[in-house]
């Protein structure tokens, strides 16, 4: 596992991904910045961050999360006979918009978690969304000339 390589198609198909959500937020004059939405969770939660720690904790948590959806990618790629692609990338990114969607599902049942989105609005976004992110972790590992299926530990 190249961690390194990991880390950067984390953060490279997050920022794809959060910009695919900021436009769509944009778009449609609606709440639907994942960042945004992970900070009234963590309110919800009952962690209460001020001035700019409140700001990065969202931004923060996100990376957090997708670092571990790379590295989940990853290791089914190479340690299963999924061959690493495209294909599989948009399988991936179903899987995990699936995944997303049922968690911020289960936040809306939280005490004080729920940040007053319209849920399916915000699910079908959030599911785009997740297939963007896997599509750009497959671009993102092309680009820097990384396949999980070769590469030696």
């Amino acid at each position: 596992m190249n961690f390194y390589k990991i880390l950067i198609a984390a953060f490279s198909a997050t920022n794809i991904m959060t910009t695919f959500s900021y436009l769509v937020s944009i778009s449609y004059k609606k709440l639907f910045k994942e960042p945004v939405m992970l900070n009234f969770i963590l309110e919800g939660a009952g962690i209460s961050l001020k001035g700019g720690v409140k700001k990065f904790s969202g931004w923060f948590a996100h990376y957090l999360i997708v670092v571990a959806f790379v590295i989940v990618y990853e290791s089914i790629w190479h340690y299963t006979n999924v061959e690493f692609g495209f294909v599989s990338g948009i399988v991936f990114g179903i899987v995990s918009g699936f995944i997303g969607v049922s968690c911020w599902r289960l936040t809306y049942r939280l005490p004080d978690g729920n940040p007053h989105v319209p849920s399916k609005e915000y699910g079908i976004q959030l599911f785009l969304g997740h297939i963007v992110f896997a599509i750009g972790v497959v671009v993102a590992f092309k680009i820097f000339n990384y396949d999980p299926l070769s590469y030696i530990y």
